[in-house]
């Protein structure tokens, strides 16, 4: 794998009810996005992370916990070794 994307999306129903999760790169990633990449990355290693927000970008503070909680991510992986 050479770069993970994380980006936030827009919680839908489809035509029977069902939960359908666009990826509109429009909100901050939500907590089981961010449980799954820290497995991710526990198992492969650090690895190229890029945090996408194309929509309604949000102040810069908001940006930058988005790119400090990746960072902490990979700093952990960093200190185990892959899986």
């Amino acid at each position: 794998m050479g770069e993970i994307h994380l980006g936030g999306h827009d919680a839908q129903e489809d035509e029977t009810g069902a939960p359908l999760l666009i990826d509109a790169h429009g909100a901050q990633v939500v907590d089981p996005v961010w449980a799954l990449y820290a497995d991710v990355v526990a198992r492969l290693g650090p690895t190229p992370t890029l945090v996408e927000w194309d929509n309604d970008v949000p102040a810069w503070a908001i940006l930058r916990a988005e790119a400090d909680r990746a960072d902490a991510i990979l700093a952990r992986a960093a200190r185990r070794p892959a899986a």
